[in-house]
């Protein structure tokens, strides 16, 4: 028997629902009239987890493992790859790491409960020997150089290294190189075995299904359930309001890459009151660094930037920040400009209209990506982990306002939090710590 509730939104007309039988991963089942399929097998181990505990007994996991394993689970005894399985089913398949989860997806438009029950076998199923382990080995290492070579993976990862001190998000998800040669099929097997398996698996799929439809599909599915590690949470304690630093890289680019960003003190309040702040502090960051905003045409008309500003908010286990990025020939004197508006809007807040607009264009592009399957199946794979849905979360949004967002503005918001990194062209490794301008 199954247990099987139902999550309605009559306001936004959407559904989903949440299934949970034995032997099984958690379900969300997003039905949609779509002739495209679209799952996500999210398994909870990433690049956050050092540590595990296992009756009793702290284990360690090396830097890069839970990617290495991403990797190596597509491979098969017989030699085949489970890409080139999907393949001939007319199914995409991927898969990637972050620092909290691994995810396995795929999409197609037939074959679906074939392709399904491919997706949960092979991830069932781990084939490691030490000759695949080593031919890995040098794919993975190559894959790291590469990142290594990447201005704009070096713009983001000194980022983070200038926010956090002992965090893990620190560590390279691909790893280190030397950590990613002491890996072994033992280590690989360890690991594993402490987190592959159903109680620690969401299975998200959004299409035109039913309950019963996809449970019929898993009827004969078998995944492992003996798992019984525990998870050691990144330390609670990292400062998160450091003195503002700037800090220079070296690589080869043709201007100059930089990123402004600050450390967000935790938000406070239940599940739902927390994702309204961080949502409000993206209502904040579309008006301070939007296309539409003055800042942005202020700073065109001066010559410092000629491509619009990217802006994100992060927050995860232990972490929460926001950074914007650019390119300029004078990213010093962008940052500057960027303190002044934080300053004038922590000050004066942002208008009412100003919020309403925002809000509506918001509002109206979750509604949008609903009609994507790939897109919803993927929205929820991040957000229900964070005790919330998408659909849930859009409502949130719509019933922001700016006596709220100017609240957050001043409770999250610091232009003496605000950091800059800079990638310039020179040689590699180069690092230069400057003083604050």
């Amino acid at each position: 028997m199954a247990d099987v509730v139902l999550h309605e939104y009559p306001a936004l007309r959407e559904r989903f629902f949440e299934i949970r039988r034995e032997g099984l991963p958690v379900i969300y089942l997003i039905p949609k009239k779509r002739s495209t399929f679209y799952a996500v097998l999210r398994v909870g181990v990433g690049s956050y987890d050092r540590y595990y505990l296992e009756r009793g007994r702290r284990y360690s996991v090396l830097p890069g493992c839970a990617h290495f394993l991403e990797h190596k689970l597509f491979a098969n005894p017989d030699g085949s790859d489970e890409m080139e399985r999907f393949g001939d089913l007319g199914a995409d398949a991927n898969a990637y790491t972050t620092g909290t989860s691994t995810c396995f997806l795929f999409n197609c438009r037939d074959n679906f409960p074939a392709a399904l029950k491919e997706l949960l076998t092979f991830v069932s199923k781990p084939y490691f020997t030490r000759e695949n382990v080593e031919r890995e080995k040098k794919i993975i290492l190559q894959e790291a150089a590469m990142y290594a070579d990447s201005p704009s993976y070096r713009l983001s990862t000194g980022t983070i290294r200038q926010l956090y001190a002992n965090h893990p998000i620190r560590d390279e998800i691909v790893g280190t190189a030397a950590s990613i040669k002491r890996i072994t099929p033992a280590h690989l097997t360890r690991v594993y075995r402490a987190f592959y398996h159903v109680f620690n698996m969401q299975l998200f799929v959004c299409g035109d299904l039913f309950p019963d439809d996809l449970l019929s599909i898993l009827s004969d599915v078998s995944l492992p359930t003996n798992g019984d590690a525990s998870r050691v949470l990144p330390p609670a304690d990292e400062p998160r309001c450091a003195p503002p630093t700037v800090r220079t890289y070296r690589r080869r680019v043709s201007k100059p890459l930089f990123a402004v960003s600050s450390g967000f003190p935790e938000p406070v309040g239940d599940i739902s009151e927390q994702h309204r702040k961080l949502l409000a502090a993206g209502v904040v960051l579309t008006h301070l660094f939007g296309e539409a905003g003055s800042l942005f045409a202020e700073l065109k008309e001066a010559g410092l930037l000629t491509d619009p500003l990217n802006r994100r908010i992060e927050r995860n286990r232990g972490i929460c920040y926001f950074s914007v990025t650019g390119k300029s020939d004078r990213p010093k004197k962008v940052y500057q400009m960027i303190r002044d508006r934080v300053r004038e809007f922590v000050e004066t807040g942002i208008p009412e209209e100003d919020v309403s607009r925002i809000c509506r264009a918001q509002y109206a592009a979750y509604l949008s990506s609903f009609d994507d399957p790939e897109e919803t199946a993927e929205a929820f794979s991040e957000t229900i982990p964070e005790g919330i849905d998408p659909f849930a979360e859009t409502l949130l949004v719509k019933n922001l306002n700016a006596d709220f967002v100017n609240a957050v503005t001043r409770e999250l918001f610091s232009p003496d939090r605000l950091n800059l990194t800079v990638v310039r062209g020179g040689k590699q490794d180069a690092l230069e710590s400057e003083e604050e301008e």
